[in-house]
């Protein structure tokens, strides 16, 4: 094994490190919410999108990591079939999870502002019964996305056009960033949802400090602190996204040598998304917050 091999696999093992973990909090995230499910024979608006999300985040990862095992396994993409395959099943994780974060946003946003009447008045009302249907579209979207990376393939397989993802798929290297088609697709797939999240979540904190002003005003006592731990939730949801963002856009300008230490940080960015994502979520629901330090108590508990 060469130095340049070995040099590879220490710069991917804190990547796995993160994208691993990021797998196990949210099946954690998944397992509490289905326990509870379980317990009492229902389950709310705001889990059921919760779910469907972490599950959305589990797979997310698992892709991530079987897309790194070519650093040390690299004749997995001998066939650039398989590795556009690969490349498909990433961009259904990434739209999955970006729409179901975005369906997230548009909940809290339809629950928290009060609307006198049109549209969003009747979105509110009808909201518990919309969500599903909400989360249907964002998985059958995103299947439809990875689907439209494929369609090259199976069109026309043996050409050489360098415009989509199977024909760019030739080199024997699993960079996303030398991947035009895919990068495009990508782009699309996530700069829509962000500006949903962008509005929904600007609106929704506006709409809360000026209650909170209204009340101050009044002398009007009322707890709005559910209501700000969602709009926090929101905010970093969005924040993470747009850092997420910023980080595909330097991958498909290529801003950062291969080698340089900006490089390094983006791809960290990339492979520590999805933990980084459970931590908002966890730390943003007082269930899930509670449920993490029963059992961290009970893990510190067992040690000493």
């Amino acid at each position: 094994m060469d130095l340049s091999r070995i040099l590879k696999i220490v710069f991917q093992l804190p990547q796995n490190l993160a994208d691993m973990t990021g797998a196990f909090t949210n099946a954690y995230i998944s397992f509490v919410i289905l326990l509870d499910y379980f317990k009492t024979q229902t389950m709310s608006t705001s889990n059921k999108i919760l779910l469907a999300l972490s599950l959305s985040n589990v797979f997310l990862s698992l892709i991530l990591f079987v897309s790194a095992v070519s650093v040390f396994w690299p004749e997995i993409y001998a066939d650039y079939y398989v590795k556009a395959y690969i490349f498909a099943l990433l961009l259904f994780g990434i739209c999955s999870s970006v729409w179901n974060t975005t369906c997230l946003c548009v909940f809290y946003f339809l629950k928290i502002i009060n609307f006198g009447s049109g549209i969003l008045a009747f979105f509110k009302i009808k909201i518990n019964v919309m969500v599903p249907w909400f989360i249907f579209f964002s998985e059958a979207l995103s299947l439809g996305c990875s689907f439209i990376t494929l369609l090259p393939s199976v069109n026309s397989p043996g050409s050489s056009s360098n415009t989509s993802l199977v024909y760019s798929l030739n080199s024997t290297s699993v960079d996303i960033a030398s991947i035009p088609g895919f990068m495009k697709v990508t782009f699309i797939v996530a700069f829509v949802p962000l500006l949903i999240m962008l509005v929904t979540t600007f609106s929704t904190m506006g709409s809360l400090y000026l209650h909170s002003r209204r009340m101050e005003n009044t002398g009007t006592s009322s707890s709005v602190a559910p209501h700000r731990s969602a709009v926090f939730m929101m905010a970093w949801l969005l924040l993470l996204y747009a850092v997420v963002f910023v980080a595909l856009f330097t991958y498909f300008f290529k801003l950062f040598d291969s080698k340089s230490f900006g490089y390094w940080i983006t791809y960290m960015l990339l492979y520590s998304f999805t933990l980084v994502q459970s931590i908002v979520l966890i730390l943003g629901n007082p269930k899930l917050k509670e449920a993490i330090t029963i059992c961290c108590c009970l893990f510190a508990t067992k040690v000493n």
